[in-house]
């Protein structure tokens, strides 16, 4: 199976133009809405500017700026602001205040999601033009949000118009984009439907045949990838106190790869040909599904229900067979792996929100129960008598848990003071094995004069599953598991202050600092392999500690005709593995210094310029800095501790312009034409090492993002 993992990375690489690098081992204003479910709103008392680590967006703000091959995309507009790290280039990653990036919550109209990118990070699961707002929270988290350790991603996609038919149809490079929303009953039940789809496959054919040829790779080489996501949305109300929804989506993606090489041999016997073939086969998704209620009851109560349903899988075929012509006869070799794993949530939700005369009180409860069942297969056909011959095996595990949280949080505001005090209680239950976790969460402001607010919160989260990687990339391969009597759950906590100064009706700053602790984060500590193991993975994965501490700074211009925002963060992120290493050392995202320019500016009417500077502090690597020659004379390499090298800084200009008009018939149509990495600057994005026989290792970076352009056309209607 080697084999055909390294086939199919150099098959990828093998189409994308590379650079190396020689490198050393030492070398909004107003009122906060926060959708908890959907069509749930909570009005709170305090301007969102007063939360210390909050952002809050909607639809129009996620369509701004460059979009990569004319798609935009949701988690990248995330991965601008201070506090966040983007991880590898072109991903959708988000590591926030030191996290891993599989401590983040998102939800999906309530919903939580396994799965949340295409293509290995290239675009996240959230479909712009289904998306109506977006709450994102990197510390200051209300009680009602629990699970993950990092930061809450709260999506909440459009009811559809109650009174008028309309939509939206986008093409770009890679994929198209439909979106309709209108009545079905005027005024009581409305539909909104948003689909995409890419054409890569179609891209892929012709790059895959050439590559092919040029890399010595197998005659008949085919390769494809499809992405196919769709929300629909269905929402009534039968009277002004009552709203009803249902929603549902589905993403798939499949990435497949067939090659055959032929060869003809003469014997006395006569002519044989000979086959040698390799494919592997890729499908993962998501599948979630909720159903809502929210009543209004006279004086201001409400209550919110939510039931829902929220499926991660992923299914993995890889096959290499050959034959073979020896002493007379033609021999077949055959080996067969195939990985199938999903993890799956059901649960209820409920919360009833007060509001009295100086206090929003918010009280809930919430059930869930989960399943995980990966499962690993390997088959090999092969002459029973060939040296080296190795029989099949099959492993599994399956998993449940349930979970069930309390929560309760009052919001009050006393003058100039604001203070939100809430309480979440957690019970885990797996195996026999009952975990309880209180986490208290603390957040308020203090308004020291107009236009300038002191802000600070204090939260302890705890997750309970686990996401097995072995890789930095996100890859259908990693299996989320849950916590066991072995495996802890993680635990975070968080200290944040900020100051929010608005000096002028066209100047906004923040600015803000925060600590953080986490216990329990796991690390892979096995050999390179494309697969954790299974049924003894509690044992590979080590357990150790974390720290992330830094400043963040927020400043802003908004003119009638331009605006411009910088995001700067300066942070340290260590980790503590005492299996591993005996001292602190420097995370794999560990960038000290990350500045954001983000500008617009309106030139005329229906034109607009965008553009994005990104720069950050290089990712760290591990490197061997020596090695010693065994009496077998293999090599053993030697580190002096985990990620002792840093990559050279990362910095990328994004353009775009969009230009807007309107058709004859009165619709609305805009042409997007954007620069990913204008100048071209070849980032490093992945390493690879060289033994010389006579000196120390070398290692190479390699970069494989160019300059990107891309167009895309929406038509509104």
């Amino acid at each position: 199976m080697k084999e055909l993992h390294s086939s199919l990375c150099g098959l990828l690489l093998a189409a994308l133009s590379t650079h190396t690098w020689n490198l050393s081992a030492q070398d909004a204003e107003g009122f906060h809405v926060a959708d908890t479910i959907p069509q749930a709103t909570v009005t709170a008392l305090r301007p969102a500017a007063a939360y210390t680590g909050l952002v809050r967006l909607d639809s129009k703000d996620l369509l701004k700026g460059a979009a990569l091959f004319g798609s935009p995309d949701v988690i990248k507009v995330l991965q601008n602001f201070s506090g966040v790290a983007a991880g590898m280039e072109l991903s959708s990653g988000l590591y926030v205040h030191g996290g891993d990036g599989s401590d983040n919550l998102f939800l999906l109209d309530g919903v939580p999601l396994f799965q949340v990118t295409h293509l290995g990070g290239l675009f996240s699961v959230f479909n712009a033009d289904a998306v109506e707002s977006l709450s994102f929270y990197k510390s200051g988290f209300p009680a009602k949000y629990g699970g993950r350790l990092s930061s809450v991603v709260d999506v909440s996609t459009s009811d559809g118009s109650a009174d008028k038919f309309g939509g939206s149809f986008s093409i770009g490079l890679i994929d198209g984009r439909l979106f309709l929303q209108g009545p079905i009953v005027r005024d009581k039940l409305s539909f909104s439907v948003a689909m995409r789809r890419s054409w890569l496959d179609a891209v892929l054919v012709p790059m895959i045949a050439i590559a092919a040829r040029q890399n010595d790779m197998p005659e008949d080489t085919k390769a494809g990838y499809s992405m196919f996501d769709t929300n629909v949305g269905l929402t009534y109300t039968p009277t002004p106190r009552d709203r009803l929804s249902l929603r549902f989506y589905c993403g798939t993606d499949g990435l497949h790869y067939y090659g055959t090489d032929t060869e003809i041999q003469d014997s006395p016997e006569g002519v044989h040909r000979l086959e040698d073939k390799m494919s592997m086969a890729l499908d993962w998704g998501n599948l979630a599904a909720s159903a809502s209620w929210r009543h209004l009851f006279p004086g201001g109560a409400e209550l919110n229900a939510l039931a829902y349903w929220s499926r991660g899988y992923s299914d993995m075929t890889g096959e290499i067979a050959s034959e073979s012509f020896e002493d007379g006869m033609v021999s077949s070799q055959k080996y067969n792996e195939k990985i199938f794993s999903s993890a799956s949530v059901a649960g209820f939700k409920s919360i009833a929100v007060f509001r009295l005369d100086r206090h929003v009180l918010n009280a809930g409860i919430e059930y869930r129960h989960e399943w995980y069942d990966p499962v690993r297969t390997v088959t090999v056909s092969m002459p029973a008598a060939m040296p080296g011959s190795v029989p099949g095996m099959s492993e599994s595990v399956f998993y449940r848990a349930d979970g069930f949280s309390m929560f309760g949080e009052d919001e009050m505001q006393y003058g100039p003071l604001t203070l939100s005090a809430g309480l979440r209680l957690d019970l885990f239950a797996q195996g026999g094995k009952v975990y309880f976790r209180p986490q208290p969460r603390l957040s308020g402001s203090y308004a020291l004069s107009r236009g300038l607010l002191l802000k600070a919160s204090y939260e302890w989260t705890s997750q309970f599953t686990h996401l097995l990687s072995s890789v930095f990339l996100d890859l259908p391969t990693n299996l989320w598991l849950p916590a066991t009597a072995k495996v802890k759950p993680a635990d975070s906590r968080q200290v944040a202050l900020g100051l929010h100064a608005s000096p002028s009706r066209n100047w906004r700053i923040d600015v803000g600092g925060y600590y953080r602790t986490i216990g329990n984060c796991i690390l892979y500590s096995g050999g390179l392999s494309l697969l954790p193991p299974l049924e003894d993975w509690e044992s590979v994965f080590v357990s150790g500690r974390g720290r992330s501490y830094g400043a963040e700074l927020e400043l802003g211009y908004v003119a009638d005709k331009f605006d411009v925002t910088a995001y700067y963060t300066l942070s340290w992120t260590t980790r503590f593995f005492p299996e591993l290493y005996h001292d602190w050392f420097f995370d794999r995202f560990d960038n000290r210094h990350k500045l954001t320019l983000v500008s617009t500016w309106r030139i005329a009417p229906g034109v607009e310029l965008g553009a994005t500077w990104n720069f950050h502090s290089g990712n760290r690597v591990t490197l061997p800095e020596q090695y010693t020659v065994n009496g077998d004379g293999s090599r053993t390499l030697l580190y002096s501790m985990p990620y002792n090298a840093k990559l050279p800084a990362y910095h990328r200009l994004d353009l775009s312009c969009s230009f807007r008009s309107v058709t004859r018939r009165g619709r609305e149509r805009i042409w997007n034409i954007s620069v990913y990495n204008a100048y071209c600057r070849m980032n490093p994005s992945m390493i690879m090492t060289s033994i010389p026989d006579d000196g120390p290792p070398k290692a190479y970076a390699y970069s494989l993002v160019p300059i990107l352009p891309s167009v895309s056309y929406t038509l509104k209607f």
